[in-house]
């Protein structure tokens, strides 16, 4: 009778640590498991981290944009006014009724002006006339020059040169008032308008011009 009590109860403790060792193997599974899975999470955290810092931060709602340049616009430029009345042939015919030599007409300039030169030489000096023109029927520019071969004599010489050009005869011109303003400002770098037409008077040591042009406005 003893022998079968102490036999039970000595398989009732193998049971027991049985179990045990059942349920401590049970748990070192568990941890090894967690353990993994908290080093994959870390891990993602970390790539999360090295993610976000390689992106740049933005406001919300906020657009990235790519630095641009300022575009520049080409300035528009005034359409240029024509001396009133006034044609190329106006000039260029009576210059070469008074000795003078005038090319066939040349485009000049991005706008493809038309330009026509007249020359004259003599001994006691050079004389050039320029006109430009934004058409052949038109004048925007009458422009004289002079170029004395004793510059003691500039001033006379371009007097009597000058004030022939100063009576060129366009609508409203004001010949004998332009003419006596030359003669009286010669030499000088000056500006008057008859007309509406502007003239300007300048030049230097042995040569003098007069330029004729309808401004803006």
């Amino acid at each position: 009778m003893k022998s079968t009590i102490a036999m039970a109860i000595l398989v009732t403790i193998l049971v027991i640590l049985a179990a045990c060792d059942i349920e401590r193997s049970s748990e070192r599974a568990t941890q090894g498991k967690t353990g993994e899975e908290g080093g994959s999470q870390e891990s993602g955290r970390i790539q999360t981290k090295q993610d976000n810092a390689k992106k740049p931060q933005t406001v919300k709602d906020e657009v990235p944009k790519k630095p641009t340049q300022k575009q520049q616009e080409p300035e528009l430029k005034p359409a240029p006014r024509n001396i009133p009345g006034l044609t190329p042939q106006d000039v260029y015919l009576d210059l070469e009724n008074r000795g003078f030599k005038c090319s066939e007409p040349e485009l000049i300039g991005p706008g493809n002006e038309v330009r026509w030169t007249c020359k004259k030489q003599e001994d006691q000096g050079e004389y050039l006339v320029v006109i430009n023109s934004s058409d052949a029927n038109s004048v925007r520019l009458v422009e004289a020059r002079v170029i004395s071969h004793d510059p003691a004599r500039a001033d006379a010489l371009a007097k009597d040169f000058l004030g022939y050009v100063a009576r060129t005869p366009y609508e409203g011109a004001q010949p004998e008032e332009a003419i006596a303003w030359v003669e009286q400002n010669v030499g000088s770098k000056v500006s008057a308008e008859f007309g509406g037409v502007s003239y300007t008077l300048g030049g230097k040591a042995d040569r003098r011009f007069l330029k004729l042009e309808k401004r803006e406005g």
